[in-house]
């Protein structure tokens, strides 16, 4: 079997990875909130594969602008094909669960990603985490504790909390096998596997959930939502190629921002004192892991973490 091989990260890699990660957070929170509006009338599993559908077509269409449909086939890699089920399985949990509870509850409970991830990372691609790396992602934490209020609903929601953490665990496996995919593949392709895995999720639960003709508002709602989860996507998988994973997840905390202004602009739902808090802490804990690793890079780099390393099996 070929052993996983990944590229040290660069500290051009890492910048694109941060940026590429606030961008994501932006792009999914705009998708669920216009899934959460579609999914007040119509099943999970029939509005994921409506924008599955939307989504690959997108997608198919972006390959053949660009002239990259010759790379299709590479989306039967098993390193792909495992990253779109990952998805496929987050998509489906986590829009099951944004139905029954508040934006603001699913997007802070998720938050425990990075920690999953930073966790795994160790072992699973042997990379450093300093204290106060890792003191700022625990402060990240912290933070989203404040806005979500583990006495609240949030926490209290039965299955619903149960489908979101499950989502979690599947979402940190996504986001580490990204890190190892070849980097030949082009990020277009991989994005292909994740719309096609997300909306085979959906179509094979409309048997079980039931169908219902949907109106061209439905149908509006779900092609906005197709377009920036397409974005998302795109800019997710770039978050995690050829970077260090530990360094980027802290900033998926930037998706409670947006939540939150998602809650207030579109829900009425305004964030009490211990909200505005818990958003203060998060950012403090961004923007203190973003200037860590600027005096990280400000340091030279040895040739021995420029090379391609293999990871112990």
């Amino acid at each position: 079997m070929t052993p996983l091989v990944q590229v040290a990260a660069t500290p051009d890699a890492n910048r694109r990875g941060m940026f590429a990660m606030l961008g994501a957070m932006a792009f999914f929170v705009t998708n669920d909130t216009l899934v959460k509006i579609a999914a007040k009338d119509l099943p999970s599993g029939q509005l994921i594969a409506i924008r599955g559908a939307f989504a690959t077509t997108l997608v198919l269409c972006w390959l053949a602008a660009s002239g990259q449909l010759r790379f299709v086939n590479r989306i039967l890699s098993p390193l792909v094909l495992g990253r779109a089920l990952s998805e496929g399985t987050v998509a489906f949990l986590f829009i099951t669960a944004l139905a029954q509870m508040p934006i603001g509850d699913v997007t802070a409970i998720s938050l425990i990603t990075p920690l999953v991830i930073t966790a795994l990372s160790v072992p699973l691609l042997g990379e450093k985490v300093g204290w106060r790396r890792a003191l700022a992602v625990v402060a990240g934490f912290i933070g989203m504790l404040f806005v979500v209020k583990p006495t609240g609903a949030g926490f209290n929601a039965g299955h619903a909390t149960v489908l979101v953490l499950l989502s979690v665990v599947f979402c940190a496996f996504r986001d580490l096998i990204t890190r190892f995919i070849d980097p030949t593949i082009p990020t277009l392709a991989i994005t292909l596997s994740t719309c096609l895995a997300v909306g085979l999720f959906g179509a094979a639960a409309v048997p079980l959930q039931g169908w219902i003709v949907p109106t061209w508002q439905h149908i509006g709602l779900l092609a906005a939502a197709s377009v920036v989860l397409v974005i998302g996507n795109f800019c997710m998988i770039q978050a995690f190629r050829g970077v260090e994973v530990s360094l980027v997840s802290p900033f998926r905390y930037s998706v409670m921002i947006w939540a939150l202004l998602s809650g207030i602009i579109v829900f009425g739902e305004w964030p009490d004192w211990a909200s505005w808090v818990g958003m203060a802490i998060i950012m403090a804990a961004g923007l203190y892991t973003l200037q860590r690793e600027a005096t990280r890079l400000s340091r030279p780099i040895s040739a021995a973490e420029a090379t391609v390393r293999t990871p112990p099996s």
